[in-house]
Order: structure tokens, then C-alpha cells, then sequence
């Protein structure tokens, strides 16, 4: 008998949440777990580590300075509900772009531009729970 694909996808969710609820190790966590930042490479997995949560409302970008450069440059990005240190898995330029970049607290990253093509880009960071955009010229 062959399950209804909707069907799966709903019993996966359920066996995802009750995991959670009994303290069992998911995809996304260990024991006591989190994400801790990806410094290395932005287009590494992020390592999970003991005590972060990394739960809550999607990040919001408020505001990047400066708002344009070129490859090897340092961006600061402010915003909310980055969550702690670590939670932020990515930060890229573009699509293709991952980002070298360092999650400071709930409210800053700095990150350095990667090689890629000049004009505007997506700057998204993306966060646990969501990701957000703003406009970036890559000069």
C-alpha cells in the first residue's frame, strides 16, 4: 500500500514534534543543543553546540552600513531577532554568494562581501526560523 505523499508529509511533522516535545535529538538539534555561527565558509553546514536556542520570530533586517561595496569589504548589518550568537546559518549576496560573516548578538552581523557579479543583489540573512532581505550594490 502506497501512502498519499500530503499524508507522509504530515506524519513526518508529527514524529518531528513529538521528538521535540520528549527531548529527542531532531535534524535541526541536538540534546541541550543550537547552531552555532559558521565563520569558516559561508557555504558550510552550521555546527550545533550545547545551551543556544535558537527559536522565536523570523530576523529582521533594519538596516545595512554601507549599503554597497566590493569583494572584501565589511558590511554591517543591524536588525532584530537574530536570535543568540550562532542561530544566524547564513548570510549571502546574491543567490550563489554565501558570505563570510560573524554573528555578534540578537541585533548585529558583520559580514564581508564575496566575489560576485557587480550591480544590485539580495543581501539575506537567514536566521532558524526565516530569512529577510534588503537591496545591496556590489560595486
Amino acid at each position: 500500500m502506497t501512502m498519499n505523499p500530503a499524508v507522509r508529509v504530515v506524519s513526518v511533522l508529527a514524529a518531528i514534534a513529538f521528538a521535540g516535545q520528549v527531548g529527542l535529538a531532531t535534524a535541526a538539534e541536538k540534546p541541550g543543543g543550537g547552531i552555532q555561527s559558521n565563520k569558516a565558509k559561508g557555504s558550510e553546514s552550521p555546527r550545533l553546540t550545547k545551551g543556544l536556542s535558537c527559536s522565536g520570530d523570523a530576523p529582521k533586517i533594519k538596516k545595512v552600513a554601507p549599503d554597497e561595496g566590493k569583494t572584501g569589504d565589511k558590511v554591517t548589518i543591524t536588525g532584530e531577532s537574530f536570535g543568540g550568537p550562532g542561530c544566524v546559518s547564513g548570510v549571502s549576496f546574491g543567490p550563489g554568494s554565501p558570505a563570510k560573516f560573524t554573528q555578534v548578538d540578537d541585533k548585529t552581523i558583520t559580514a564581508t562581501v564575496p566575489d560576485g557579479k557587480k550591480g544590485m543583489e539580495l543581501l539575506t540573512v537567514t536566521g532558524f526560523t526565516g530569512e529577510d532581505t534588503k537591496p545591496f550594490l556590489r560595486k
